[in-house]
């Protein structure tokens, strides 16, 4: 179910179908351990406003805001209403990039259900390779383990992971890098791709997130990679900011506009 919000970030809010920059907010924490990233979209929204080239950038992209998904606390639920609402979009426009912000790192299994891209390159301090954590298949710990089964995966930035993490992505030719390498087979990478952005890569003295992990990611090697990717869609994730100005949903916009300034060139 989308909630249509007239707090968005565009003066002029294109229509649907001739938009080519689709925003949606995904409002699920799930069993996170943090529970502000609930209010990820809003945190980025707001951050988008007080960039100061914003305006510029709006003028030459068609951004279409349809609002938030708020599909409570169970996971079943909200996989079903993201592959619906996806679809549903995908029906009246199937050419547009997907901005999808959350949210916990679990909303991205459906969301590459939905989109079924080639290759996903995931950003993170994590490997979220588990089978399983504390009883449950599918959590935010979980959901590379079961995309990795779906397709591509190659992972930027990890630096925390079990030994039955580093098991598995072996076992599912998951492909872990720094971003140095990255940079240097980006224009190999198979389309369609998704990017799924977990705030936590950076280093902890620059966001505010759920499970911050030391010896980050800076901005400007993030900001680097993204450039040399050309993605069908992105997620962001682990949000966990609750004021404004934001420091985290600054550095979230940037990556967005970074890769909205790829789509247009």
């Amino acid at each position: 179910m989308l909630l249509h919000t007239s707090n968005t970030f565009i003066n002029y809010n294109h229509k649907l179908k001739e938009a080519d920059i689709i925003f949606i907010g995904i409002r699920f924490s799930g069993r996170a351990l943090n529970s502000c990233s609930y209010y990820g979209s809003t945190i980025v929204r707001e951050s988008l406003k007080l960039t100061e080239d914003s305006e510029r950038l709006f003028e030459k992209l068609k951004i279409c805001d349809v609002g938030d998904i708020e599909p409570g606390t169970s996971f079943e639920t909200m996989s079903s209403q993201i592959r619906d609402t996806i679809e549903e979009i995908k029906n009246q426009n199937s050419k547009a990039m997907l901005c999808l912000i959350g949210g916990d790192h679990s909303i991205t299994l459906p969301v590459i259900e939905a989109l079924k891209p080639k290759t996903i390159v995931q950003f993170d301090a994590h490997a979220d390779m588990r089978s399983e954590f504390l009883g449950d298949r599918y959590m935010q710990q979980t959901w590379a383990y079961h995309a990795a089964q779906k397709c591509k995966i190659i992972q930027v930035g990890v630096r925390a992971q079990s030994r039955e993490e580093i098991e598995n992505a072996k076992n599912l030719n998951v492909v872990q890098m720094n971003p140095e390498e990255f940079i240097r087979i980006s224009k190999n990478i198979q389309n369609p791709v998704h990017i799924t952005l977990d705030m936590d890569v950076f280093d902890p003295c620059y966001v505010e997130t759920g499970l911050p992990e030391p010896d980050g990611l800076t901005p400007k090697q993030v900001l680097e990679c993204l450039q040399k990717i050309n993605p069908d869609s992105i997620d962001i994730v682990e949000i966990s900011d609750n004021r404004l100005p934001s420091k985290t949903g600054a550095l979230a916009a940037a990556c967005l506009e970074r890769m909205w300034n790829s789509e247009r060139s």
